[in-house]
């Protein structure tokens, strides 16, 4: 018997364009209906979990991977379709739902643990290790609404998981807490699944689905892109789900800050009118994955003959702190241009970041001068998704030789 089975479900809302509260609002209107439009958050899905299994469901921000969750946790109907589910279900969507803000950790974790379904008796033999786990034992008498967002989080979560349930519904509960805790998570994780738990799992770390879940769904405008083994539903994700198209269109009001050098500000000789990034095949991407090869483009557009031309590249993290960054000097290229387009290309051979995003600087310059014609700083951006299950920044190739006597 199938944990969770799920036959072509539906769930629609209803988005009304204007707010009509009061009577003087109504009659303003002249009664008129109104205008309203409807976003289908799913859309025909069907797909079943089995008992002791692990399921994880991905896709963009707004594919309907929340709204789908909460559904098989029973607080939204669906419009057709049928869900059935075995097993008592803990929801781990909004992690905190009924705390009170006025009240101590402490009498928090017995009114939460109450909405989850704990008895007191429950409650009290537990408390001790709920507190211990979330790292509060020195709040456990403050006020909730003086605990900053991160603590609150990890109280919530320190109780979630004390409900005895068989199945559990996780929406992006790894962003609780800093790396040392998120550990105490997988760890909690790994637990419930040698213990035959089934956990439902959303998350946009691709790594920690790789990891934790035996099939995955793809989510896409609501509707089910595909549904099987992890590792075949992530490389489709990744490499399917990109925005082709146009190249960036780097704007002339674009303020560098960060490369070095000084800027003309002259009617410069050369400048920078697109940058592009390419994945391993050479086409248009917004997510790259992790130790694939990829490229970039940058179209230049030359008003004069110029000589000793230097293009250059940087890749910076979502801080803006510099990751690497070359040029064609570095790399033993003479650049001389005619008037007119042209498009250089950077290719990356090995993507070693995990993941994260990144933004693309870009600059021009004469060899012989640090004067330069033009640079932009975050003329591109994409994301680096990790495809490994191992932790840390960068992917780093490690083979084990085996025990050596």
């Amino acid at each position: 018997m199938n944990a969770i089975s799920v036959s072509h479900i539906s769930k629609s809302f209803i988005i009304p364009h204007e707010k009509r509260d009061t009577l003087r609002e109504w009659v303003a209107s002249g009664f008129k209906p109104r205008k309203k439009d409807v976003l289908h958050a799913i859309d025909d899905v069907s797909f079943t979990v089995g008992q002791g299994e692990s399921f994880g469901i991905i896709g963009r921000n707004g594919s309907g991977k929340s709204t789908l969750l909460k559904v098989l946790a029973g607080i939204y109907p669906v419009d057709s379709g049928k869900v059935v589910t075995n097993g008592k279900i803990s929801p781990f969507l909004e992690l905190g739902v009924g705390f009170n803000y006025d009240l101590s950790a402490r009498d928090n974790v017995y009114l939460n643990g109450t909405v989850l379904g704990l008895s007191k008796a429950e409650i009290d033999d537990q408390f001790d290790e709920i507190i211990r786990f979330s790292e509060l034992e020195q709040f456990v008498d403050q006020k909730l609404k003086n605990f900053s967002s991160g603590m609150q989080v990890r109280l919530a979560f320190s109780v979630a998981i004390k409900a005895n349930a068989d199945i559990y519904l996780m929406d992006e509960v790894l962003a609780v807490g800093d790396m040392a805790f998120q550990q105490k998570c997988f760890e909690v994780f790994r637990q419930f699944r040698r213990d035959g738990k089934i956990l439902i799992f959303v998350s946009h770390d691709l790594a920690s689905v790789r990891q934790f879940c035996d099939r995955s769904l793809y989510l896409k405008g609501g509707k089910a892109v595909l549904v099987g083994r992890t590792d075949e539903v992530l490389d489709r994700y990744v490499y399917e789900d990109q925005k082709a198209g146009a190249p960036v269109e780097v704007s002339a009001e674009q303020s560098p800050v960060a490369v070095p050098g000084k800027r003309t500000e002259q009617k410069t000789p050369v400048v920078v009118k697109k940058v592009r990034i390419l994945d391993k095949q050479l086409k248009p991407a917004q997510r790259i994955a992790t130790n694939d090869a990829m490229g970039i483009e940058i179209e230049l557009e030359a008003q004069e003959p110029l000589a000793d031309i230097v293009v250059g590249m940087m890749l910076k993290d979502s801080e803006g702190k510099p990751i690497f960054g070359t040029n064609t000097e570095i790399l033993g290229y003479d650049l001389d241009l005619d008037p007119g387009l042209f498009t250089c290309r950077f290719i990356i051979e090995v993507m070693p970041i995990r993941q994260g995003p990144i933004q693309v600087t870009v600059a021009v310059h004469k060899r012989s001068s640090t004067e330069h014609f033009d640079w932009k700083d975050e003329a591109a951006r994409f994301d680096i998704v990790a495809k490994q299950k191992n932790v840390g920044f960068v992917q780093i190739p490690v083979s084990f030789s085996g025990i050596l006597n």
